[in-house]
């Protein structure tokens, strides 16, 4: 390598990392696009996540229930998508949030040391970057994976634990799936009834073809997609680290922090995403340490789990940092339903929301490219 090049790369990683704090990243990150607001698709994930967790307050079963709105939350994904295009998708979804449960507690179940459980969240993190990049799925991002496989760890103390929260996650994403589909499901539903009176309602042509999921995953990956999932895998690593290292009860925490924020391939979007998920979680902190001192109960934490939902659903495309500020009560409140949470959680979830977010930028930062280059050239000049 020439020195110019070296020296290029240096100034590379410069002007990206000044670009993490430059007066143009913060007016982006602010910025809204309430264009971009809607609220079918809300109501209908809110409906999904409602739903199990009422009937798994019902049925006896709430320290899973958490689980089957875990598996709910498939509803929240492709929704831009063509229906038959999204069946493929939510499959491929509801399977990777079953299997990262199953990771998570096979690895508590096992007392697996912390090396351990970091190396497989990592692995796990970037496979599921990398499968979620490669099907181009719209919506919360891999990130949801390793939420899985983190919030599964602490629950099993046997094997009936295991299947439990198997089946709960397996039966959430079922219900996620069809709350999504439904409106295709009700109008060929209704188009069996009668044929003739629901022509007009077809709003996909059927001469469309569309690649199937098989298909997509034997193309080989781009080269964009190979290098963002293995920055996730070392964010993820190295956040963790650093979160068990300064004594922090849920290193795991940090990792979703870095992973959240690399979830888009381009830097600045790593950038923004960072600080507004920060942002978010420090006022999202309070309100959670608020409702978790309140001691709603079960059917109390329903109700604020459905509405942050809700809340965080609308506002995502609008703005991160405002869906952050609902995401956040809700993960604790979710997590809460099966291991318990004190209002303490809320502070320890900023700290390694914090370490995360910077290890991303960093990270992202160190191994920037591309177009990556042109905006921490500008930030820099």
């Amino acid at each position: 390598m020439s020195t110019a090049t070296r020296i290029d790369q240096v100034r590379d990683r410069r002007g990206a990392l000044l670009y993490a704090v430059h007066p143009q990243m913060w007016r982006s990150s602010l910025r809204l696009d309430l264009s971009r607001a809607s609220v079918a698709v809300p109501i209908r994930v809110g409906f999904a996540v409602g739903s199990v967790l009422i009937v798994g307050g019902l049925a006896g079963q709430r320290d899973v229930a958490g689980f089957a709105a875990l598996g709910a939350l498939t509803s929240a994904f492709c929704r831009p998508d063509p229906y038959r295009v999204r069946v493929g998708r939510l499959v491929v979804l509801g399977i990777g949030i079953v299997a990262s449960v199953g990771l998570g507690v096979a690895l508590g179940l096992s007392g697996a040391p912390l090396v351990a459980e970091i190396a497989a969240v990592a692995v796990l993190g970037g496979l599921a970057a990398l499968l979620v990049g490669m099907l181009h799925i719209a919506g919360p991002g891999a990130v949801i994976f390793v939420f899985a496989a983190t919030g599964a760890m602490g629950f099993a103390q046997d094997a009936n634990d295991v299947a439990r929260a198997l089946v709960a996650t397996t039966l959430g994403a079922i219900c996620g799936a069809v709350a999504s589909l439904a409106p295709w499901l009700l109008r060929n539903s209704w188009q069996m009834i009668r044929p003739a009176a629901t022509t007009a309602l077809d709003t996909e042509h059927p001469t469309v073809r569309h690649e199937s999921i098989r298909t997509t995953l034997r193309r080989r990956p781009r080269d964009e997609l190979l290098v963002n999932s293995c920055r996730i895998a070392v964010a993820i690593v190295v956040s963790a680290v650093a979160a068990s290292a300064a004594g922090l009860s849920h290193p795991m925490w940090a990792a979703m922090g870095s992973m959240s924020a690399m979830q888009g391939v381009a830097y600045h979007v790593t950038v923004q995403r960072g600080w507004q998920r920060l942002l978010g979680n420090v006022v999202g902190a309070v309100i959670a340490a608020t409702l978790l001192g309140l001691g709603l109960g079960y059917w109390g934490a329903v109700v604020a789990i459905v509405v942050c939902q809700i809340v965080a659903e609308v506002s995502a495309p609008v703005n991160y940092a405002i869906a952050s500020v609902a995401v956040t009560p809700m993960a604790l409140l979710l997590t809460a339903l099966s291991a318990g949470l004190a209002p303490a959680a809320a502070v320890d979830r900023v700290i390694d929301t914090l370490i995360g977010v910077v290890v991303g930028i960093v990270v992202a930062a160190l191994t920037v490219t591309g177009s990556g280059r042109i905006i921490s050239r500008a930030a820099a000049g």
